[in-house]
């Protein structure tokens, strides 16, 4: 969305040759920018909210709970804030099928009554979110659909 911020990667042209590097920016063109360089602030005086309706909406809030998210002498006092990405891909995922009814060879759309799933996240993401993302067609296809 218009407003949103990405982190944008820039090669090193100077002595860092073969160095990346990436610096937060502002969403001028919807189409030129992947989802998944997407990022959302962390509240922070060293922070860029986003110049749309979800920048107003954190400012909303921060006003609201009377925060004041600006650098001070006490530093206990203070957050430098960050960013964190909008949607963090999973590594290293695989999954083993455990059902004991299951058919290899079958051409029906069997249900997986039990699976084993390992998976590598960075850290701050939270593999309770994947887990349910993954589960919810399950959950439709199984009898909580008809109720």
């Amino acid at each position: 969305v218009k407003g949103d911020l990405y982190l944008k990667k820039y090669e090193s042209n100077g002595d860092d040759e073969g160095v990346t590097t990436t610096k937060v920016q502002v969403v001028d063109d919807p189409s030129s920018v992947d989802i998944f360089d997407i990022v959302l602030p962390l509240p922070g005086y060293n922070i860029q909210y986003p110049s749309n309706e979800i920048g107003e909406l954190y400012r909303e809030m921060l006003r609201k709970d009377s925060l004041d998210i600006s650098k001070n002498k006490i530093a206990e006092a203070t957050a430098k804030g960050g960013y964190r990405k909008l949607i963090q891909r999973a590594s290293q995922t695989k999954w083993d099928n455990l059902s004991e009814d299951w058919k290899e060879d079958s051409s029906e759309d069997q249900l997986v009554t039990a699976a084993k799933i390992t998976f590598e996240l960075k850290s701050g993401c939270y593999a309770t979110m994947l887990l349910r993302e993954l589960m919810v067609t399950t959950m439709v296809r199984g009898d909580n659909a008809k109720r």
